[in-house]
């Protein structure tokens, strides 16, 4: 005969069970709602700006009750920080997701993949975009600050492709060029988002002729100075 049934240790495992399946979806309620108000938060910002944030508003866009704000956040700083790092994190996986794809060919081709892979990750959600540009140098505001830590970081991650495609070995310098590449993106990407720019692939070439120029000048005087270091040597 095999074990004796223990109908209430079954019942406990099966409460126990049940238990389990409602925190996790009390749990994934509560973060669905804290979703809504960090995506509440960015649209309020982007269509009324900083001087409209209030937990009223932000509790309406969501469609939730004004005191679930502080479920979920301190206070305002709070909720700001945490929709920038949201904001942010989702700007850095498309800058990956596209990069993933440079093409690891002659000079003109990397450099060209490179810029279009940027764009493609900023354009990729406009009004995301358009919040970052225009706050990622307000240090005074918790967003700015963060925006500021995601640019350094996109900055690294942007050094990092540099060496994976080989440009380190041909670029002198290749933290400047970074710099000058970061510059060139953002303000392109403001042009195509304004309509000052309409077509990005003309825009796309034009950023790739003047990165080759930028590139030969600081080869040519890393080349001078090496020279210059030789013959003082001599």
């Amino acid at each position: 005969m095999g074990p004796e049934r223990d109908p209430w240790r079954e019942w406990r495992v099966g409460a126990e069970a049940d238990n389990e399946s409602a925190m996790t979806t009390r749990k994934a309620a509560k973060e669905r709602t804290r979703q809504k108000l960090i995506e509440a938060t960015l649209q309020v910002l982007h269509e009324q700006g900083p001087s409209a944030l209030t937990t009223g508003r932000i509790a309406e866009a969501a469609g939730v009750a004004q005191p679930t704000f502080y479920v979920h956040f301190r206070d305002m700083d709070d909720a700001l920080t945490q929709a920038a790092e949201s904001a942010g994190e989702r700007l850095l996986a498309r800058f990956k997701d596209y990069r993933s794809d440079m093409e690891i060919g002659a000079p003109a081709d990397r450099v060209r993949s490179m810029y279009s892979a940027t764009i493609k990750g900023l354009l990729g959600e406009p009004q995301l975009a358009e919040l970052f540009l225009r706050h990622r140098r307000d240090v005074a505001s918790p967003i700015g600050k963060r925006w500021r830590e995601i640019t350094d970081r996109g900055r690294d991650d942007l050094l990092a492709d540099f060496k994976r495609i080989g440009l380190d070995t041909v670029l002198p310098d290749v933290d400047v060029y970074a710099e000058l590449v970061v510059g060139m993106t953002f303000g392109l990407a403001e042009a195509l988002l304004d309509g000052r720019i309409e077509d990005r692939e003309r825009a796309l070439d034009t950023v790739t002729a003047f990165s080759q120029a930028a590139f030969m000048t600081l080869f040519q005087e890393s080349q001078a100075k090496a020279q210059k270091k030789k013959e003082a040597k001599t």
